[in-house]
């Protein structure tokens, strides 16, 4: 399977998106004390000697390339891990799902109305390029440049997917995104080491958003407006630089020798292999010539490899904080998924329990949005039973009661297309006949995002953060509904989105779980998109990764895997 965050994330899709992403043991990261440092992360900016675990090469296999290098606009589960490798964010995650200070050189102050964070930067952090270069040190400017940039409505070839969602809200953020400002007012460099971050309103989520790849921080001279200029020629602080990228065969990072985090990277030299298949994936695996898949096992390899007294131990499963959904296009003038009805019917049709079975067992079914290891997670919410009756009665009382023809979007990964496979058989049902039409992961990003190229798309949405917001703000509000977007679907209530705002400002989680849990049950009376099941991730690897461990909230924490030959 993949997906962006939509699904693998960001997503995912992203979008989702069907990627692979993050298990999660369901806590949330604390809200840090309005002053005063948490304990951070390494403090040192000064490379240390190579412990015994550091050195080798890692091999990674994907089924696409890359989607982009540029962190302004990646929003899938290749990207991802790839720009982890490349660049580093204010602050980040630890171990599990608690953050922690990166480029932030401690936790940062936050103002007594939750308005104002004030960063204080690691000193000597050094930009590099090409060779692994220093090019400059890291400055507060660079954090005002980086941050305003994803919002800037002049990106090309797109605009970022999530530059009118999350960091709007950023006071100023509203003048970038329309063009009239090219720094958001609400993010000021103090000095060459302090920058101050002012918001519109509180927001409970907004050092989870600054953890996003969307929050890394870039040189202005490097990362203008071109895109695909800067995913080329990348330029940031972290682990790794980008040594060379060819398209549909191999990506080669190597480790960035200015590194200010002691102990990292694990690997001297991190090889992405495009193009390879899950089978193949697989038996290069077993013959110790790649060491990490990056999607998910093959009903056959699962079966095989799971009950294999050789290779089941080399299967990494965790839980998912992870959804696979039917998106349906309710935003194209003449499509039948904007009847309500007609969505309703698609709800009713599938039979999820075939579905466990096509993916051998690797899930549990979806019946509404927040999976089970989400905060929210609500499991006495099941709105559509499946029944094939009642699918039929209310396409009878649709505009279509004769049915229609349409198109059904997903990767060329073998489950989902198996899944896909699936779901037509359903939909046939109550007469929907669907084309089942599979694209390598990179092209159906694009398709997918370009508004009314695709009446159906299968796809995953994987957490960004552990917060039930992100599993509602990226794919089924009004402010991503844009071209590029996550929002696959074009749902839009405005109301919904105002209850949303006033719920983030809400520091206390807990005391907002019961809002979350009546927005999705708003959310599927309209039924935007059919829920279908809850993932397990499995990750194949070599007998030269055997400490592998999936992480709760990156998946693929690349930077942290040592290779023992």
């Amino acid at each position: 399977m993949s997906l962006p965050r939509l699904a693998r994330s960001r997503s995912a899709l992203l979008a989702v998106l069907v990627v692979v992403v993050a298990a999660c043991s369901g806590a949330t990261s604390p809200t840090p004390a309005a002053s005063g440092p948490a304990p951070s992360a390494a403090q040192s900016t000064v490379p240390s000697t190579a412990p015994s675990d550091q050195g080798g090469k890692l091999s990674v296999g994907l089924s696409s390339d890359v989607f982009t290098l540029d962190p302004a606009i990646g929003y899938d589960v290749y990207s991802w891990p790839a720009e982890r490798l490349l660049y580093d964010t204010l602050v980040t995650y630890d171990g599990g799902t608690t953050i922690v200070p990166s480029l932030a050189a401690e936790m940062p102050t936050i103002s007594a109305d939750g308005l104002t964070y004030t960063f204080k930067l690691r000193p000597g952090v050094k930009f590099v390029g090409k060779g692994g270069e220093p090019i400059r040190d890291l400055t507060a400017d660079d954090v005002a440049w980086s941050l305003s940039r994803l919002m800037r409505p002049d990106l090309t070839p797109t605009v970022s997917p999530v530059g009118t969602g999350f960091f709007t809200v950023i006071k100023g953020a509203d003048e970038v995104n329309a063009g009239t400002a090219e720094l958001a007012s609400g993010i000021k460099a103090i000095d060459p080491l302090t920058v101050e971050i002012t918001l519109n309103q509180p927001d409970r989520t907004f050092l989870n958003i600054l953890a996003m790849p969307f929050g890394s921080i870039v040189p202005k001279e490097s990362a203008g407006t071109d895109t695909a200029a800067f995913a080329a020629a990348p330029v940031g602080t972290g682990p790794y630089w980008l040594e060379s990228f060819t398209q549909d065969q191999v990506a080669v990072f190597q480790r960035n020798p200015q590194y200010w985090r002691e102990g990292l990277p694990k690997a001297d030299t991190i090889e992405f292999r495009f193009s390879q298949t899950a089978e193949n994936q697989a038996s290069l695996i077993k013959a110790n010539e790649l060491d990490i898949t990056l999607d998910l096992l093959s009903q056959g390899d699962w079966a095989a490899l799971s009950n294999d007294p050789q290779y089941k131990d080399r299967i990494a499963l965790g839980d998912m904080v992870a959804f696979y959904y039917l998106m349906m296009d309710m935003l194209t003038d003449g499509n039948p998924f904007q009847d309500q009805k007609v969505r309703q019917a698609v709800n009713t049709a599938i039979d999820k329990d075939n579905i466990i079975r096509v993916v051998s067992g690797r899930g549990t079914i979806a019946d509404c949005i927040f999976p089970p290891l989400l905060p929210g997670h609500d499991p006495s919410c099941k709105p559509y039973a499946f029944d094939v009756e009642q699918g039929k009665k209310l396409m009878a009382e649709s505009p279509y009661p004769n049915g229609f023809s349409t198109k059904l979007y997903t990767d060329d990964v073998t489950t989902d297309g198996a899944v896909a496979e699936a779901i037509k058989a359903d939909l046939a049902k109550i007469g929907i006949e669907v084309e089942v039409v599979q694209q390598p992961f990179d092209t159906l990003l694009g398709t997918m995002t370009t508004p009314g190229a695709a009446p159906l798309v299968y796809l995953g949405w994987f957490q960004d953060f552990p917060d039930p917001s992100d599993f509602i703000d990226p794919i089924l509000s009004c402010a991503t509904v844009i071209p590029n977007g996550f929002n696959v679907t074009g749902y839009c209530n405005e109301q919904l989105d105002k209850d949303g705002v006033t719920a983030k400002a809400n520091p206390d989680l807990n005391a907002v779980l019961p809002d979350y849990q009546d927005f999705q049950k708003r959310i599927m009376t309209d039924a935007p998109i059919a829920p279908i099941l809850v993932p397990k991730l499995d990750v194949f690897h070599s007998e030269r990764t055997p400490d592998f461990t999936i992480h709760p909230v990156w998946a693929f924490d690349l930077q942290s895997i040592a290779v023992k030959e």
